[in-house]
């Protein structure tokens, strides 16, 4: 049986990295893992009873040499054979920890374009979450696995439509945008190229810091017509599965999490070139990312002929329904280390 101890340096939140984490470990467990965690305490709730959490303070810095020593105990209490640290905080803490780690295989999980591939090179493998990421580590080998979900069960979108959001039936599409209402995002820039192109409505889904900005611009433009910003909604999937198009404007992403959830739901996507999204999207559905131009160009392509796009993304729905599952994704990652521990393959690095 391997046994992993994942590190997670996030605090109180649960975005697209924390879900990942949370997901791969708590599979991991169910399927015959021994598996722990060492979190900050406000992540514990998270965690199935299967996982064995060990609550670190998380909010220290990470050259703090208090922090550094009890991180060490914690890892080495889980008597692990392979250290998981995921993203930058925690690949730092590990990274800074390495020589006090003996005989344990180390593996870090990059979300994110890198502008130097430094502060990996310490690590026994690495698990990026999209091509673009491992061709931004400039050569380092690493090893592509897409962040994964389960897929949504059958009544998602009847759920959602059952609330009766706002717009359909009014004669024209809805597209929809899910996420963080924070710049990385993209949504002012989406709200922009919207005032560009007539002929839609749009479910604007998330809450966050931008809020104040987002509103403004919906009444700059006179869009309170076509605009619904919903806030947070625990259903968020389902109302993907109801629009006429998903659309992420992201300007920086990892994952992203939400293009999957909507091709799982079979909807017709458009995204900038963020992520994994040049790997389940034609050339047709993609955007370059920070440019207003480019999403009125998407905007305008996808309204030119929703039918025939989602017939030619019919590659992408198979593709995603294939391998971007929890099961797909684990047993990837689980080749990764058992691979390391029989050391008969080099090409993780």
């Amino acid at each position: 049986m391997i046994r992993v101890c994942h590190v997670l340096a996030s605090v109180g939140e649960k975005g697209g990295l924390e879900k990942n984490v949370i997901e791969l470990a708590n599979r991991q467990a169910a399927t015959g893992l021994a598996v722990s965690v060492v979190a900050d305490e406000t992540m514990r709730a998270h965690f199935s009873p299967e996982v064995h959490f060990v609550p670190h303070r998380m909010g220290r810095g990470r050259i703090n040499p208090f922090n550094l020593l009890e991180l060490r105990k914690h890892i080495l209490s889980t008597r692990p054979q392979i250290v998981h640290a995921h993203a930058n905080k925690a690949g730092a803490l590990v990274r800074a920890i390495r020589r006090f780690l003996p005989g344990i295989k180390r593996v870090a999980t990059i979300q994110n374009t890198k502008s130097s591939n430094r502060p990996f090179r310490d690590f026994d493998a690495r698990i990026t979450a999209s091509a673009q990421v491992r061709e931004s580590l400039k050569g380092l080998p690493a090893t592509v696995i897409w962040n994964s979900i389960a897929p949504p069960p059958a009544g998602t979108k009847e759920a959602a439509l059952a609330t009766k959001p706002p717009f359909p039936g009014n004669g024209e599409p809805v597209f929809c945008t899910v996420g963080r209402l924070v710049p990385a995002k993209g949504m002012d820039l989406l709200l922009e190229a919207m005032a560009r192109v007539p002929g839609f409505f749009l479910w604007l889904v998330g809450e966050g810091l931008q809020r104040p900005l987002l509103e403004s611009l919906v009444e700059k433009h006179s869009l309170k017509d076509r605009v619904w910003m919903s806030g947070h909604r625990d259903d968020a999937v389902g109302l993907m599965g109801c629009a006429d198009l998903f659309i992420v404007a992201s300007r920086n992403e990892g994952g992203p999490y939400t293009l999957a959830e909507a091709l799982h739901m079979r909807v017709p996507c458009i995204s900038t070139r963020v992520g994994f999204a040049a790997e389940f999207l034609p050339d047709e559905a993609l955007m370059e990312p920070g440019s207003v131009d480019e999403l009125v160009r998407g905007l305008q392509h996808a309204l030119g002929d929703l039918p025939g796009l989602a017939e030619r993304l019919e590659p992408s729905f198979l593709l995603v329904a294939s391998e971007v599952t929890l099961e797909a994704m684990t047993r990837k990652v689980n080749r990764v280390y058992e691979s390391l521990l029989s050391g008969t393959d080099r090409s993780f690095g």
